[in-house]
């Protein structure tokens, strides 16, 4: 029997926006597993890099062109195969039978995908830029306190990649759109954030204590094969969480699409 987990029939209670997104989670993660990992490996190209030439990311590695554009492009491919995820987490939610097209969908749109990601970022960065020009002590009095527009920020322009994705609008009605939806469930949603955080989080703590305990000699990261062992654990565990994550993000998404379109017909 076709489980179908997405869209919802109707609005969710917090419990169950958990649940359903452990259910996707879980009911995906076979077919998904391999996008998630190529968004990770994507994503830390430079620290790949790092490692390659047996030295630990640090400041000192912008003065690199080549960690630079590995950093720089890595970073946006990311972005682009992220949504690849999310269009195949949710044909596979929605008891379809998934195929590649996902990847066609997400590089045919990469210039939207790059512009939403840049904008939001550039945003959050206006917000506490001008607060580390400041000297001490100020600049630290005002980080903390632009920090918490750029939370409230990032949070509410969160669902505008997959209002991108799912509903095809533009770049600038998916960021208007993000924030429509989020409007007055801002806290619901950054909970849900915060505890699908803590899981991956704590998915990271048990994946490398048992990773010490079955293998003792990495415990010191200094060997060539401590290191392999360490990043392989690393890039499995970070593919996983960010299956779950673009779980909760689906089920938030279509969640406060539902109760927008509620709201809109009360």
């Amino acid at each position: 029997m076709t489980i179908t987990l997405y869209p919802p029939a109707r609005p969710r209670t917090f419990k169950e926006l958990l649940e359903a997104s452990l259910k996707i989670f879980r009911l995906s993660l076979p077919k998904c597993m391999p996008y998630a990992t190529v968004a990770i490996v994507l994503g830390e190209l430079s620290t790949l890099y790092d490692l390659s030439r047996n030295r630990m990311p640090n400041a000192h590695s912008v003065n690199d062109p080549v960690w630079l554009a590995l950093y720089v492009g890595g970073s946006l491919l990311f972005f682009v195969a992220w949504m690849a995820l999310l269009l195949r987490q949710s044909t596979v939610a929605a008891g379809r039978p998934p195929d590649s097209r996902e990847w066609l969908d997400s590089l045919r749109q990469a210039p939207a995908i790059i512009a939403i990601s840049l904008l939001t970022s550039l945003l959050v960065a206006l917000l506490i830029m001008p607060s580390l020009t400041l000297p001490e002590p100020y600049r630290s009095i005002g980080f903390g306190v632009m920090l918490v527009p750029a939370i409230y920020l990032s949070v509410a322009l969160s669902l505008a990649l997959p209002a991108r994705m799912l509903t095809g609008k533009s770049v600038t009605q998916s960021l208007y759109y993000s924030l429509h939806l989020i409007h007055g469930n801002w806290w619901r949603t950054a909970l849900l954030y915060i505890v699908a955080g803590a899981i991956i989080a704590s998915a990271f703590v048990f994946a490398m204590l048992a990773t010490g305990l079955l293998f003792p000699h990495t415990a010191g990261h200094t060997s060539p094969e401590a290191r392999a062992v360490t990043v392989a654990v690393v890039l499995a565990v970070a593919a996983m969480g960010l299956n779950f994550y673009t779980a909760m993000l689906l089920s938030v998404f279509s969640d406060l699409e539902l109760r927008r379109y509620a709201r809109g017909s009360s």
